[in-house]
């Protein structure tokens, strides 16, 4: 999946059909899947519905940035642990 592809379903998943934001959803959407590929999540699972999910509930969590506030909310974590075994060799 491309990075085009990839920001048009967090968009989707976001309820957003504008272009204003799409910098900034695509710096953020790349950022919470090299997070997810770094912790485990292989990248066949990363592009799974739920992989997409878990993605576009990581850049909803950090989409509003205030220094020293950013977190991943437990929804996210939950999904990243799902993904991470069934990521498991």
């Amino acid at each position: 999946m491309t990075n085009e592809e990839l920001l048009e379903k967090v968009k989707t998943g976001l309820g957003i059909t504008s272009p204003y934001t799409d910098g900034t959803i695509s710096i953020k959407a790349i950022a919470v899947k090299q997070y997810m590929l770094n912790a485990g999540v292989t990248a066949e699972n990363v592009e799974t519905e739920l992989g997409i999910a878990a993605l576009t509930v990581g850049v909803n969590d950090i989409w509003n940035l205030k220094s020293g506030e950013v977190a991943f909310s437990p929804a996210f974590d939950i999904l990243m642990t799902q993904l991470k075994a069934v990521s498991l060799p």
